[in-house]
């Protein structure tokens, strides 16, 4: 897909800059997660949970944890000062990182797809969607009831990339092990 690697390693050296204090260990155990995507769900929602960023411009309930890299509603994401904030770092939002993250309020933890440095790792994960899936997983989860996801119908630009990207993404949930997700 033509990233490159060097600027992903930058991009994660950069963010964890900005991170100084590790946050991981003060993340709350819990057995059921709620993550919510960016396909139109907006029902109510009990119990923790985890929103990829781009469910931000339709989803307005509870979010107790927001997935970004930093391409959603920032206004948003900016002025949340309870969820914790999941940043990933990559080659292509060096600069949004710079300007965002010392300006996001709250707990803000870092992830990469490069090689992890300092205060952020690298989880795994492709899209802040299955990002938001492997988080309920890392924070004890083993039942995720998921809203919001649609793997053949993209809300972003440019579609046919998107595509590749959500049927990436797609795998890396299917390849979870231990882990029970209902999709709604």
């Amino acid at each position: 897909m033509g990233f490159n690697p060097y600027r992903d390693f930058i991009s994660g050296l950069i963010l964890s800059s900005l991170i100084p204090e590790d946050k991981w260990s003060t993340l709350p155990q819990i057995k059921k997660a709620n993550v919510v995507g960016p396909y139109h769900f907006n029902g109510i929602i009990e119990g923790f949970t985890i929103v990829a960023d781009s469910a931000l411009r339709t989803y307005t309930g509870r979010r107790d944890m927001i997935v970004t890299d930093l391409d959603g509603p920032m206004e948003i994401i900016l002025g949340d000062k309870n969820a914790i904030k999941v940043v990933h770092a990559h080659g292509d939002n060096i600069q949004r990182i710079g300007d965002l993250v010392p300006r996001l309020k709250g707990t803000v933890l870092g992830t990469t797809q490069s090689i992890p440095h300092g205060t952020v790792r690298n989880i795994g994960g492709f899209t802040d969607g299955d990002r938001s899936i492997i988080m309920a997983k890392l924070m004890g989860a083993v039942e995720v009831e998921v809203f919001g996801f649609n793997f053949e119908d993209p809300v972003d630009e440019p579609v046919d990339r998107k595509l590749l990207k959500l049927e990436i993404a797609k795998e890396i949930i299917e390849e979870l092990k231990n882990i029970r997700l209902t999709y709604h």
